[in-house]
């Protein structure tokens, strides 16, 4: 064991970075033993976000539009930021991080379609 990993150990609550061990056991740990749930999420965002966007890309005319698949991927992001996270469930913050990644890079392949 390097004498980076023992440091880390001791102080969990350092700024440096992990080492490429530690950062191996952690995404192992997570693969393992984390299987968040959706359960308790309030799904009204999903649709709202799915309806308003849908209705955005029938006005603007161009661009990608909306899917089912695009929201499944909000989903699926959600459920893996809260496992980054090793939670049991997916939460309101996971759900907007999720949101919020989706809609940075969905909004850049609307500029970039739109060239």
């Amino acid at each position: 064991k390097g004498s980076e990993d023992v440091v880390e150990d001791e102080d969990p609550n350092t700024d440096k970075p992990l080492s490429q061990t530690l950062l191996k056991k952690y995404i192992m740990y997570a693969r393992a033993r984390c299987t968040p749930s959706l359960r308790n999420l309030n799904m009204d965002v999903l649709v709202r976000l799915f309806t308003e966007l849908r209705q955005e890309a029938k006005h603007s005319g161009g661009g990608i539009p909306i899917t089912v698949r695009h929201l499944e991927s909000i989903v699926r992001l959600s459920e893996a930021h809260a496992k980054l996270h090793l939670k049991d469930f997916v939460t309101m913050d996971d759900l907007k991080a999720a949101i919020s990644l989706f809609l940075r890079c969905y909004l850049g392949t609307q500029k970039y379609s739109m060239r």
